[in-house]
């Protein structure tokens, strides 16, 4: 009779034992759900807000707006009407191991024709890798081309880069990586520089015509938090912690190759802007002759008119614009990182608050704000357009993976799984319509 007891008592353990495996599976079903409706619920909460917001500006404040003259011009037009066609790089090509040695990578980008990828690290280095040598046959192919890189020593831990654009309509083989010792390396990056020289011999300083620059280059008081390129010009813009921003000229105009590469040229400083908190995010609009900049604690951005001595406007991120009734001086959050859309008409904002904006550029006019992903004030939002414009890549600090939005319908459309670890940095070539991510797994996939 024992034995009977004991078997009837194990048939019930193992009944339960499934009964609650099915129930667990339930919960987690459910709680994904849960997680997409409280998305969707905060997406139409800020629709609602956005329309209340459009509507008191067009009853309230018509006078005002009407007399401002938007920086990029206003059409009130609305790009995103229909849905994207679904056509976005979404399948890894390449993935690069242990790219920044045993340290972990901390930003990426692509140059201009999309052959040479750049890594900054925590082992205060840039890396250049031809990633393209890794689509080669073979289970090696993809150390070989990290192993055959170009590693630049940078005078710290390498926290944001990038390539210059163009010079005059000429490339101009230049790129640059903000640090964590508050300098700005730039090294030649053209291939025609020879492969026997050592790496460090890359590296560009001021020659002696240099006035006003550092004997080393570029350097401000604290970390560089963000380098850009003008797309027009070669003069590079650099933000710090300590809330100063920095254009810079560099060279005189000559074709820089190979041949009259010396690692000097020359660096003039255009213009230096102060303020009280550090800057954030910035990027190069209208062609080159509007710089866009957030800095910390303030509730707009600020557009600065090159052409015209550096005039300021801000814009509002409450959707009211400076001197109305509307302009509310506080925000809940702050912008980490700021992209410019392929056509240069809208701004993508990522956010410490679970939110990634879309906004007009040139106005205070916001778009679509995104949600469905996670990240505070601890995380490192990043974000980056698709080559067609329709979709927007962005991280999350609670998965290894990247989000795709289509902005038209501001929904997930994909998540980008495969990822060994948390995705640090987004590039986006819109040239190449390459997409190259980086990961605390010490590997990056273009």
């Amino acid at each position: 009779m024992d034995l009977l007891a004991d078997i009837g008592q194990a048939d019930q353990l193992t009944s339960a034992r499934t009964e609650n495996r099915v129930l667990q599976s339930k919960v987690k079903e459910l709680s994904i759900r849960v997680h997409e409706l409280l998305a969707e619920n905060q997406a139409l909460k800020a629709e609602v807000d956005m329309y209340r917001s459009e509507f008191a500006r067009s009853g309230l404040s018509t006078a005002g707006e009407d007399s401002k003259e938007d920086i990029l011009g206003e059409d009130g037009l609305d790009d995103f009407i229909t849905s994207g066609d679904g056509c976005f790089p979404n399948d890894a090509a390449v993935t690069l191991p242990q790219i920044n040695g045993s340290s972990n990578p901390l930003c990426c980008s692509i140059n201009p024709d999309g052959s040479l990828l750049a890594t900054g690290g925590a082992d205060a280095s840039l890396i250049l890798v031809k990633w393209g040598l890794a689509l080669a046959p073979g289970d090696e192919s993809s150390i070989k081309a990290v192993e055959n890189g170009i590693r630049i020593p940078c005078g710290g831990p390498a926290i944001c880069t990038a390539f210059a654009q163009v010079d005059n309509g000429r490339g101009f083989p230049v790129v640059a990586a903000g640090c964590m010792d508050g300098s700005v390396l730039l090294a030649y990056c053209g291939s025609d520089l020879e492969s026997s020289k050592p790496d460090q011999d890359r590296i560009l300083l001021p020659d002696q015509s240099c006035v006003g620059i550092n004997e080393n280059g570029i350097k401000h008081g604290k970390y560089v938090k963000c380098v850009c390129w003008s797309p027009s010009a070669n003069v590079v813009a650099s933000a710090s912690a300590d809330g100063t921003i920095q254009l810079t000229r560099i060279g005189s105009g000559e074709i820089l190759n190979a041949e009259n590469f010396s690692g000097r040229i020359s660096m003039k400083v255009v213009q230096q802007i102060h303020f009280d908190s550090p800057v954030e995010a910035m990027c190069f609009l209208n062609n080159g002759d509007t710089l866009c900049c957030y800095v910390r604690g303030t509730s707009y951005l600020t557009y600065f008119a090159l052409k015209d001595e550096f005039k300021p406007t801000k814009y509002s991120l409450n959707g009211g614009t400076a001197g109305t009734g509307c302009f509310d001086e506080h925000v809940s959050f702050a912008i980490l990182s700021i992209q410019p859309s392929p056509n240069g008409k809208y701004l993508a904002l990522a956010t410490d608050m679970s939110r990634n904006i879309i906004m007009q550029a040139g106005t205070d006019r916001i778009i679509r704000n995104l949600y469905g992903h996670k990240n505070d004030g601890f995380s490192n939002p990043k974000i980056a357009w698709s080559g067609n414009g329709s979709y927007l890549y962005g991280n999350s600090q609670d998965e290894n993976c990247l989000y795709v939005w289509d902005i038209a319908s501001s929904s997930i459309v994909k998540k980008l799984d495969g990822h060994s670890g948390f995705v640090r940095d987004i590039y986006s070539s819109h040239t190449s319509d390459t997409v190259a991510t980086i990961n605390n797994a010490f590997d990056l996939r273009p």
